[in-house]
């Protein structure tokens, strides 16, 4: 027999969106019960950057202290040619009104438990996967795989990328893919002294490999090839097919390899979603990868989903009515997102090139952009106006 129960507001979803959604709506005074498919929040994923608008977030949450903590502070941003040389160097840290806030490395699984850590008991329900919404002027309704129904006034979809409340809602809202598969994984080392501070990206033909610190002994790290979608990997070559690729990278890419548990190495095809004309329909609204999920060249879908948490929850609570709270939300926010898939989107086909000769243009032009415009560039995205 079906169970309904009827609550203020529903998140479906418990990543970084809707813990951070869960979160912001509480220190609003309204109370939200949030709905996760996993039998339990584990440390899973690999590694996550924590830019700085991010934390100017996550310091109105009193989070930003404990996100330093358990991450490492990163100076700047490092892309490399294959043989060492720099393309290009901007910097990892904004300072407004006198605060200086600073991107941060950390495990996603750490974040995700300093998040956890800030909901208040008895909010977080999990074995909860969703299979469908509906949404009316009166409130929304999700039904769950155990034949339990939750109503509320409003539902938000902090689902990611393949959002089963987006497919409800808006079912014709297809992915595109980049024509990247990327590799990710944690590697068990301690870096030379010379990479601590920054993120290390190094472009080859058609290949990518980045790495960065996200604790004394733990090295984060993800690698890009072009190729098709839907390849699967066989745990007992994975590293040796990582070698043939990126074996002849400058050091210490192949130490990283080398030191990383082949079970742990995440594969995902790199996609992100076609614009939707909306993000909400009637008592229904999409936060994060869920609503405007992007290729993760720049590192911002952490850092937008958490945006997207402080200002929904302060137009729910400002706004007379629900719909002017999510098209005040919508409005807010959309051009900043849209830039950042855009911009996201070229950083990839950029390196995506596979030709050689095509790459030492790439590298040259790369190289003869002024380093005030790259600085602007990152200004315009670490900035939090709201």
């Amino acid at each position: 027999k079906e169970k309904v129960t009827t609550m203020r507001g529903i998140i479906v979803g418990a990543g970084i969106g809707g813990l951070s959604t869960a979160i912001a709506m509480q220190m609003r005074d309204i109370t939200v019960k949030v709905f996760e498919a996993a039998t339990s929040l584990n440390p899973v994923g690999a590694g996550i950057l924590v830019p700085p608008n991010a934390m100017t977030i996550l310091d109105r949450y009193n989070l930003a202290q404990q996100v330093r903590g358990g991450g490492c502070p990163i100076e700047s941003l490092v892309i490399l040619d294959s043989e060492g040389k720099r393309i290009s160097k901007t910097p990892a840290h904004y300072s407004k009104n006198g605060i200086v806030y600073q991107t941060i490395a950390i495990h996603r699984g750490v974040l995700q438990k300093i998040l956890l850590s800030a909901l208040a008991p008895d909010t977080l329900f999990t074995d909860k996967q969703c299979l469908a919404v509906s949404s009316g002027v009166n409130g929304a309704e999700a039904t769950f795989r155990d034949s339990t129904k939750v109503c509320g006034e409003f539902l938000v979809g902090a689902d990611g990328i393949h959002s089963r409340v987006r497919e409800s809602i808006f079912p014709d809202s297809p992915l595109r893919y980049s024509g990247q598969t990327c590799w990710r994984g944690v590697s068990n080392m301690t870096l030379p002294p010379k990479w601590l501070m920054q993120l290390t990206e190094v472009w080859g033909a058609g290949l990518r490999f980045g790495f960065v610190p996200i604790a004394d002994a733990q090295v984060y790290w993800y690698a890009t090839q072009r190729k098709d979608a839907g390849g699967i990997d066989d745990s007992t070559n994975i590293k040796q097919q990582l070698f043939d690729l990126y074996g002849e990278f400058l050091d210490p890419v192949g130490e990283i390899i080398s030191q990383t548990n082949p079970s742990s190495i995440i594969r995902n095809d790199l996609s992100d979603l076609m614009p939707l004309t909306s993000w909400f329909s009637n008592s229904v609204i999409l936060v994060g990868d869920a609503a405007h999920a992007s290729t993760p060249n720049l590192g911002q879908g952490g850092a937008q989903a958490i945006e997207d948490s402080w200002v929904l929850a302060e137009k729910i609570a400002t706004c007379e009515t629900l719909q002017n709270a999510f098209e005040s939300f919508q409005v807010s926010r959309v051009a900043k997102v849209k830039k950042i898939v855009n911009v996201s989107w070229q950083i990839g086909k950029a390196t995506n090139i596979s030709n050689k000769i095509a790459c030492k243009i790439r590298n040259t032009l790369f190289r003869c952009v002024p380093p005030f415009m790259a600085k602007q560039q990152s200004r315009s995205i670490y900035d939090v106006s709201y």
